[in-house]
Parts: structure tokens; C-alpha cells; sequence
């Protein structure tokens, strides 16, 4: 048998769901590369409206594009990893900021391409017991243009929620998305696509502080305080929105009806500790780089620098006296 013959040859999803629940991944599905053309309405829209924060890159038609990203891909995995965790607060007193979940412990890009190589080293070794050639592939977390929740919903991982999130009906929206493509068709039943869940809840539009959630499933990244953390330079109507969070922002997901009476994660890469999710802004402030490499530089909160933590530390301070 050719090379390339074999490369035809199909595997079967529920050889590659064993392989992944051995190596510790919550959720995985199957998707067809085709365009995402489902997502296509919502990204022009968004880039219309002038809700692009950079952060994404792409127009929105190379955006939905799979084999712009990976010219051999003939099929999608999507994986989910949950990241909740659970703990009582740190009583208020040093004043204290907070760090989103999104940032508790190691950064979770590094977190899910291990998993994903781990997961498809697993696949190849047990195609080389078949006699068959590797799988060539390409994994994403966030590091594409590419609208990871867009393939993770194609999958049937969840549904868009209104607080822009993609909501699991076991993991809530507290878990992280990856997705590999690959260069070998798989057979998978058609994902059964997750039915939205929301309802007419509108506990997240109501709980942003700054109603940066819209109707129909939009975002204002301007008065979205995750965004607004992690943004180099800020207005002064900017700087006032920052009063809790040094980085990132869980608010939206706190409120939200299927994120409560969730399952620690068992992801241990992820755990923390309460006076870790909240520092004393005290240590912020008395940050030396050296520390900062140390405590943050392999967490999701380190990519922007010290600087970007130190100046919310500073605007948190200076609005709390302001209110005061």
C-alpha cells in the first residue's frame, strides 16, 4: 500500500474520545472543515461595528477559513479543559484586586497544546501499531485567527451564551478551547449542535458594570473591563472602570444560572490559591521585575508585562479613594 493510499484511510472518533479521556480532556468533538460560514454574520457585524480589539487578527472572511490556517486539514478536533475553581474570599483587608480565572495558574494556551500533543502523539503511536503513517496536524489556542469557540460549537461542545461565552451543559463557560486539525479525514457521527440555553436570562447583560453586553449576542470591547485590563493605553472615562480587576474579569460568568454548582476542575496545572486569585495591591505595586518573571510569567496574566499590571493595581487604588 502507497504512502498516500494510506494517508486516505479514515479513523474512527471513538478511538480518539479513549485516547482523550485517558489523557485527562473534558469535552471533545468532531467537526468538518468546510467554512465557518455560520460564524460569517456575527464577525462582519462585529468588525462593522467597530468591536474588533486586535487581539483577534484576521478579517473576518480569513477568520472562518481552515485551510488558511492549515492548507492539508481534512477534519477538526475541538477539546475543552475546565478550568473552575471555588474559594472563599480573601477578606478585604489589605485592599486587594483580582485576577480573572482565565489567569489562575499555568497559562492555559501551554496547558491545552500539551494536551493536544499529547493526544495526537497517543493517536500516532496507536497508528504505527496499524502499519499506518502519522497524522500531520496543527493545534490552536487562541494563536490564529481562527474563532475557537466557532469550531468548538460546530462540534457540539455548547452554545453561544449571551455573555459571549460558548456554555457547556456540564462545565458551564468555565473551561478552555483548543482545536487541532489534521491532514486525514475522521469518522465521526454529525455532531447534534447544543440548542442556546439562555432563554430570556439576562443575568450578565444586567451585572456588567459598564453594559458592554448588547443584545444579540454582541460585545463593546471599550467598556468591557477584561479587555480594557489588558489594553496598553487607556482614556480617562477607560481608567475609571477599572475598580476590581488587575487582569481579565469573571463577572458576566459568575452571575450566569449554568456556571453554579460546577465541578472543581481536575486540571492541576490550574490550581490555585485564594490570596493568589487576589493579591494585595500592595504586592502589585512593590513588583520587581525579577518577582513579576517569577510569580506571573507563566501564567495567561503575564503576556502583557508588568506594566499592565502595576497601572491597574495603581487605578484600582486611586478609584477606591476616589469613592471613599
Amino acid at each position: 500500500m502507497t504512502e498516500e493510499k494510506m494517508t486516505e484511510e479514515k479513523v474512527d472518533e471513538e478511538k480518539i474520545r479513549k485516547l482523550a479521556k485517558q489523557n485527562g480532556i473534558d469535552l471533545i468533538g468532531f467537526f468538518s472543515v468546510e467554512p465557518l460560514r455560520e460564524c460569517l454574520p456575527y464577525l462582519i457585524k462585529r468588525h462593522q461595528a467597530g468591536f474588533s480589539t486586535g487581539f483577534e487578527g484576521g478579517e473576518p472572511e480569513q477568520r472562518i477559513d481552515y485551510h488558511k490556517a492549515f492548507p492539508a486539514a481534512k477534519a477538526g478536533i475541538a477539546i475543552g479543559i475546565s478550568n473552575y475553581q471555588s474559594f472563599e474570599a480573601v477578606v478585604e483587608d489589605p485592599v486587594r484586586g483580582q485576577l480573572a480565572s482565565v489567569s489562575w495558574g499555568e497559562d492555559y494556551h501551554r496547558v491545552l497544546r500539551r494536551k493536544m500533543s499529547e493526544l495526537m502523539e497517543a493517536v500516532n503511536a496507536e497508528m504505527k501499531t496499524w502499519g499506518r503513517v502519522p497524522i500531520h496536524y496543527q493545534d490552536f489556542v487562541d494563536n490564529s485567527p481562527l474563532v475557537d469557540r466557532g469550531s468548538a460549537y460546530r462540534a457540539g461542545l455548547g452554545f453561544f451564551g449571551k455573555n459571549n461565552c460558548l456554555i457547556n451543559h456540564q462545565l458551564g463557560s468555565f473551561f478552555f478551547i483548543g482545536q487541532i486539525l489534521v491532514d486525514c479525514h475522521i469518522v465521526f457521527e454529525q455532531p447534534q449542535l447544543v440548542e442556546n440555553g439562555c432563554g430570556t436570562c439576562r443575568r450578565c447583560l444586567e451585572a456588567c458594570p459598564n453594559q458592554a453586553l448588547g443584545e444579540g449576542f454582541s460585545l463593546d470591547p471599550s467598556k468591557c473591563i477584561s479587555y480594557l485590563t489588558q489594553k496598553k493605553s487607556l482614556s480617562a472615562d477607560e481608567e475609571k472602570r477599572i475598580t476590581t480587576y488587575l487582569y481579565g474579569c469573571d463577572i458576566c460568568q459568575k452571575v450566569c444560572p449554568h456556571n453554579q454548582h460546577l465541578k472543581q476542575t481536575s486540571e492541576e496545572a490550574f490550581w490555585t490559591e485564594a490570596d493568589t486569585a487576589s493579591p494585595t495591591l500592595e504586592d502589585i505595586l512593590t513588583l520587581t521585575n525579577k518577582g513579576f518573571k517569577t510569580r506571573y510569567g507563566n501564567t495567561a496574566s503575564g503576556w502583557r508585562g508588568k506594566k499592565n499590571l502595576v497601572r491597574n493595581a495603581q487605578l484600582i487604588w486611586k478609584n477606591k479613594k476616589r469613592h471613599d
